[in-house]
C-alpha cells in the first residue's frame, strides 16, 4: 500500500455511477450512515457496473463490534485491522484489500457520510476478473500504469521500475550526445525493467497464457520507463538533432503565411483543418512513444472528407500528405526533428501485426513529410496577392496577365501602353520579374503626370475660383460630370487626369494591403530595384496594414543587401508592427543570421541605438525567439551584444526556459557562469552569488549599470516574494505590508478616520499629507512581482481570504487579472477557496469575472465545481457569461450538474431563467 496514494474520489467513475445512476441506493447509504467502499482509479478493468458491484461496496458496520466487523449488502463478512479489510469469500480464501485513505462528505442538507478509498475491489466477480486486455486499450501512460498494476495485484512491479530508471539516473549523470549510444543504454534498462516485471508471478504467468497479454506487458514497461526517463532524454536528443532542427525551423518559420489553397488542398478538407492541427500541436506535451504515436494518429483521423449523405470517405495517400505537411508547419512546434527520432529509435517493445504496423506507419509518414519540408520542394511562402514567385516572367505572361485582370478599372486615354494597362499589380509583376528599366520608365512617366496634375489643377482653381467636390473621386460615370463626354475644357481635363490617377501606379502609390512598390521590392529580394525606388523618394518608413515597414519584409526574408540599403537611406531600425515585433524580432524569428549580423553591426557603426532587449506583444526578447527555434548562432550573437536571458515574457518564462538542447543551453550560460541555477532557485535558502574577475567583466560588458547585478537583485526579490507569500498564509497582514515597504499605520489611520481622505487640498495634489491620506506610497518593491509559480502578494490574500491586504495591495497599484502559471487571476483562487468578502472586494474593482485560466475555467466554474455556495450567490449577481464553455467544452452548470450541487444548479437555472426574460 501507498501511503501517499491520493485522487480526487469525485471524480472516480465508480462512485460518480453510484450518484448517478444508482441515486435511491446512494442515498439510502448516507441516511443509514454505512460506509461506501469505491476501489482506487485504474483497478477497475471495466466501466460497466451492475447494482451488485456496488452493493459488494457497501459496508454495514455491525451491532456489536462496528468498528472492525462489517457486512456488505452481499451479505459477505468483512473484518478491518489496520487499515487492511479482509473480505471472507466462498472458496475459503480470503480476500484482502488496503484502505489508501478515508475521506468524509457532506451532502447539501449537513448529513456526513464517509468514502473509503480501496487498493483493489472486494467482489472478484466477473465484472472485476483478471481478463486479458486488448492492445487497443493502452492508450495513455495511465492505462499503462493500471495495467501493470491490476494484472500484478499491486504495485510493486512500478515501484521496482521506477528504482530501475532512478538508479540508471544516478550511474549516468550525463548522458551520451549520440543517438547510438543513447539508444543503447536505454535499450538496456528496458531489457532490466522487463526482467524485473516478468518475475512478478502473477504477470509471468498471464503472458505464458496468453501472447496479447506479454505484447501488452512490454508496452506498459516501455511508456512507463520512458515516463519516468523523458526529462533525462529530452535535452541529449533535442541536442543531437540541434543542426536538422534549426535548419527545419528556418525552412518552416520562412514558410509561416503559407495557406491551404497553396498545397492544393481540396476545398472538401478545410473544415477539418483547425481540429487536426490543435491535435498535433499537443503532441509535445505527451513523455511515451505510444502517446505520441498515437497523436499522430488522432489528427489524421480528424481529417476526413463527408459525401453527400454525411458518411466519411476515406482518403488517399496523395490527398493526405498535403494536409499533414500543411500541419506540421502550422504547428508551430520548434523540434520535429527530435520528435522523429524519439518515437523512432526508442520503441523498444516488439512490434507486432496490426497496430504496430500502423504506428511504424505514422512514424515513416512523419519521417517523409520532414523529409520533404527539409529538401526545399515547396516554393515558399506566397507573396502578398496569393500566388507563388515566378522567377522567369516573359512579357507575354505578363501582358496576358494584365489583360486578364486588374485591381482597378482604367480609363486612359493615352495610346502608349501597347494594350497593356499599367496597373499596380502590373508593377509588382514587373518587380518580381527584376525588369528594373521598365519600372523606372513607367513610374517616372507618373511621376511627371502627377505634376502636370498638380498644375493644371491649380491653374483651373485659379481661373474659376471654385473648389472642386469630393464627388469627383466617387466611382460613378465620369461621363455624367463632364460638359460633354468629348469635351476638352480645362476644367473636365482636371477631372478625367484626377481619375487617370487612380491607375497610374507612383512610388507612393498602395494595394489593397497597403503594400508599396518598395514593400514589394523588399519581399522579392529586388537590390537593385530597391536602391532605384529610393532614388526616386520612395517613403522607406512606409507601412502596409499590419504596419510593417519595407525594413520588417527584408529582415523576415532574408534580403540583406537590401536591408542594408533601407538602414543606410534612413529606415527606422526600431519600428515596432502592429504585433510590436520590431527588424530585429523577424530576422531572428526566421533564422537569418546574415540579417541579425547586419542590423546589430549597422547601429554600432552608425551610433544608432538598437533595442537588443525589445520586446513584442507576447513580452517575447529576440532572445526568447532565437532560444525556441535553436539559433544558436543567432542567440551567440545576441548575447554577445547584451541580450540578456533573465527576462521574462508575459508568460513569465526566460529564454532558458525555452532552450531545448543543451549547446543552447550553454550559449545563454555563457552570459554569466551562475545565472541559470540563480534564475531557476525554488529554495528560500540562497547562496551569495560569487563570480571571479571575468564574470564580473562580462556582466559589465552586457550592461549592467548597478553595482549589485541584475541577478543579485532577482534572487533577492525571490527571497524577498517567498517572505512575503509566507507571511500572507499565516494571515500576518502587518508584516507583509512590513516586507512591502508599505506602512500600514496609514491605513489604520484610513480604517479608523474613513473621510480623512476626503480632505485633500485639491484632487491633483501631491503634498506629504495628501500622499498619507491617500495612502500611495513608492516602494522599492514591485507589488506585482511574482514566485516562480508565478502567484502574486494579491493572489495568496485573496485565497486566504485577506480583504484587508486585498484592498491595500489594490490602493497600491497591484495588477487584479494577474494570471499564474496556471492561468488563474485572484478572484479564482477566491472562489475556489470561497472567501465571499474578496469576491465582492475583488469585482467592485475591476476584475474580470469571465476570466480564464488554462483548463478555461471561469471563477464560476471553478465555484460549481467545488460546490462553494456563498461564493456562487455573489458571482451570479455580477453578471457572469454561463454559457462558457471549459477545456472540457463544460458550462458551470454542467459541473454543478456532474457534482450534483443541487443549491448552485438552483441559482444558475434561475439566473439564467431571468436573463432570459428580461
Amino acid at each position: 500500500m501507498d501511503g501517499s496514494y491520493d485522487e480526487i474520489i469525485s471524480d472516480n467513475p465508480f462512485f460518480v455511477e453510484l450518484k448517478t445512476e444508482y441515486s435511491n441506493l446512494f442515498q439510502h447509504c448516507i441516511t443509514q450512515s454505512w460506509i461506501i467502499c469505491v476501489p482506487r482509479i485504474g483497478s477497475l478493468t471495466t466501466r460497466i457496473f451492475a447494482v451488485e458491484d456496488f452493493c459488494a461496496h457497501v459496508l454495514v458496520p455491525s451491532d456489536e463490534l462496528p468498528e472492525t466487523h462489517y457486512s456488505t449488502l452481499t451479505e459477505k463478512q468483512v473484518t478491518v485491522t489496520n487499515k487492511v479489510i479482509t473480505l471472507e469469500v466462498t472458496k475459503g480464501l480470503p480476500l484482502h484489500s488496503h484502505i489508501l485513505f478515508e475521506e468524509t462528505f457532506y451532502t447539501e442538507d449537513f448529513i456526513k457520510y464517509k468514502v473509503w478509498c480501496i487498493e483493489t475491489p472486494l467482489e472478484p466477480n466477473a465484472t472485476f476478473s483478471d481478463n486479458t486486455l486488448s492492445k487497443e486499450y493502452l492508450t495513455s501512460i495511465n492505462d499503462c500504469i493500471d495495467l501493470l498494476w491490476t494484472q500484478a495485484a499491486g504495485r510493486q512491479v512500478l515501484d521496482q521500475i521506477e528504482h530501475s530508471v532512478q538508479l540508471f539516473i544516478k550511474r549516468n549523470p550525463t548522458l551520451p550526445v549520440a543517438v547510438g549510444a543513447l539508444r543503447d543504454r536505454v535499450s538496456e534498462l528496458y531489457t532490466q525493467c522487463l526482467q524485473i516485471t516478468l518475475q512478478n508471478r502473477r504477470l509471468r504467468d498471464k503472458s505464458k497464457s496468453c501472447k496479447q497479454v506479454l505484447e501488452n506487458i512490454k508496452l506498459a514497461v516501455e511508456c512507463y520507463m520512458q515516463h519516468l526517463l523523458f526529462d533525462a532524454l529530452l535535452k541529449p536528443i533535442c541536442t543531437s538533432c540541434a543542426y536538422e532542427d534549426s535548419h527545419l525551423n528556418k525552412k518552416i518559420r520562412n514558410m509561416c503565411d503559407i495557406q491551404l489553397r497553396d498545397l492544393d488542398i481540396k476545398k472538401e478538407l478545410y473544415h477539418a483543418v483547425p481540429k487536426a492541427k490543435q491535435i498535433l500541436s499537443k503532441i509535445d506535451t505527451y513523455n511515451t512513444v505510444l502517446e505520441k504515436v498515437l497523436c499522430l494518429k488522432q489528427a489524421l483521423n480528424a481529417i476526413n472528407k463527408m459525401d453527400r449523405g454525411n458518411n466519411v470517405v476515406l482518403l488517399t495517400a496523395d490527398e493526405l500528405l498535403p494536409v499533414f505537411v500543411f500541419l506540421v508547419i502550422k504547428s508551430g512546434l520548434p523540434n520535429w526533428y527530435s520528435q522523429l527520432t524519439y518515437m523512432r529509435e526508442f520503441r523498444f517493445s516488439g512490434v507486432g501485426r496490426g497496430d504496430g504496423d500502423e504506428c511504424a506507419f505514422l512514424i515513416t509518414t512523419l519521417e517523409a513529410v520532414i523529409e520533404h519540408i527539409q529538401s526545399g520542394a515547396l516554393a515558399g511562402p506566397p507573396d502578398p496577392e496569393a500566388y507563388y514567385y515566378e522567377s522567369e516572367l516573359t512579357e507575354e505572361v505578363l501582358e496576358a496577365r494584365g489583360r486578364k485582370s486588374s485591381l482597378t478599372e482604367s480609363i486612359s486615354t493615352s495610346t502608349d501602353t501597347n494594350g497593356r494597362d499599367e496597373t499596380l499589380e502590373y508593377i509588382f509583376d514587373l518587380i518580381k520579374a527584376n525588369h528594373c528599366e521598365q519600372i523606372q520608365a513607367i513610374l517616372l512617366k507618373n511621376q511627371k503626370h502627377i505634376r502636370n496634375v498638380e498644375v493644371i489643377e491649380n491653374n483651373v482653381l485659379k481661373t474659376l475660383g471654385e473648389n472642386l467636390s469630393d464627388d469627383d473621386d466617387s466611382d460613378t460615370e465620369i461621363y455624367h460630370k463632364l460638359c460633354h463626354p468629348l469635351c476638352n475644357c480645362k476644367k473636365c481635363c482636371c477631372k478625367i487626369s484626377r481619375n487617370l490617377l487612380k491607375t497610374s501606379p507612383t512610388v507612393i502609390s498602395r494595394d489593397s494591403h497597403g503594400l508599396t512598390p518598395l514593400h514589394v521590392a523588399c519581399i522579392h529580394g529586388k537590390a537593385n530595384i530597391v536602391e532605384c525606388l529610393i532614388e526616386m523618394n520612395s517613403d522607406v518608413n512606409a507601412t502596409d496594414l499590419n504596419e510593417c515597414t519595407p525594413l520588417h519584409y527584408a529582415s523576415a526574408r532574408g534580403h540583406q543587401n537590401a536591408l542594408l540599403l533601407l538602414l543606410h537611406s534612413g529606415a527606422n531600425i526600431n519600428q515596432a508592427n502592429i504585433d510590436k515585433n520590431m527588424p530585429l524580432h523577424m530576422a531572428v524569428n526566421n533564422g537569418h543570421l546574415n540579417c541579425v549580423k547586419a542590423l546589430i553591426y549597422f547601429a554600432e557603426h552608425s551610433r544608432r541605438k538598437i533595442e537588443i532587449n525589445c520586446v513584442n506583444e507576447s513580452g517575447n526578447t529576440p532572445l526568447h525567439l532565437a532560444s525556441k527555434w535553436g539559433y544558436e548562432g543567432i542567440a551567440r550573437l545576441l548575447i554577445e551584444n547584451g541580450a540578456e536571458p533573465s527576462f521574462q515574457n508575459k508568460h513569465n518564462k526566460t529564454a532558458f526556459d525555452y532552450a531545448h538542447n543543451l549547446k543552447i543551453l550553454q550559449v545563454l550560460k555563457s552570459c554569466t557562469p551562475n545565472l541559470y541555477e540563480y534564475i531557476h532557485i525554488t529554495n528560500s535558502d540562497v547562496k551569495t552569488l560569487k563570480c571571479n574577475d571575468n564574470s564580473a567583466v562580462k556582466l559589465q560588458k552586457v550592461g549592467f549599470k548597478n553595482k549589485e547585478t541584475h541577478v543579485t537583485k532577482a534572487v533577492e526579490n525571490l527571497k524577498l516574494i517567498e517572505r512575503i507569500l509566507k507571511a500572507i498564509s499565516y494571515g500576518d497582514v502587518k508584516l507583509a505590508c512590513f516586507y512591502m515597504n508599505i506602512n500600514y499605520s496609514v491605513y489604520l489611520d484610513m480604517k479608523n478616520k474613513p473621510d480623512s481622505s476626503s480632505t485633500l487640498c485639491h484632487p491633483l495634489c501631491e503634498c506629504q499629507l495628501c500622499k498619507k491620506k491617500t495612502g500611495t506610497y513608492s516602494s522599492d518593491f514591485d507589488i506585482n512581482f511574482t514566485d516562480t509559480n508565478g502567484y502574486t502578494a494579491l493572489h495568496f490574500a485573496a485565497r486566504y481570504g485577506l480583504s484587508e491586504l486585498c484592498n491595500i495591495l489594490l490602493l497600491n497599484k497591484a495588477n487584479i487579472n494577474c494570471a499564474n502559471k496556471k492561468g488563474q487571476t485572484p478572484l479564482h483562487l477566491a472562489a475556489l477557496n470561497n472567501k465571499s468578502h474578496v469576491i465582492r472586494l475583488l469585482l467592485d474593482n475591476g476584475a474580470n469575472i469571465n476570466a480564464i485560466d488554462l483548463a478555461g475555467n471561469t471563477p464560476l466554474h471553478e465555484v460549481s465545481a467545488m460546490g462553494n455556495i456563498g461564493a456562487a450567490k455573489i458571482l451570479i449577481t455580477y453578471n457572469p457569461d454561463i454559457s462558457m464553455l471549459n477545456g472540457s467544452d463544460k458550462t458551470a452548470l454542467t459541473l454543478a450538474k456532474d457534482k450534483v450541487h443541487l443549491t448552485i444548479i438552483d441559482l444558475i437555472e434561475k439566473y439564467a431563467n431571468n436573463y432570459q426574460i428580461h
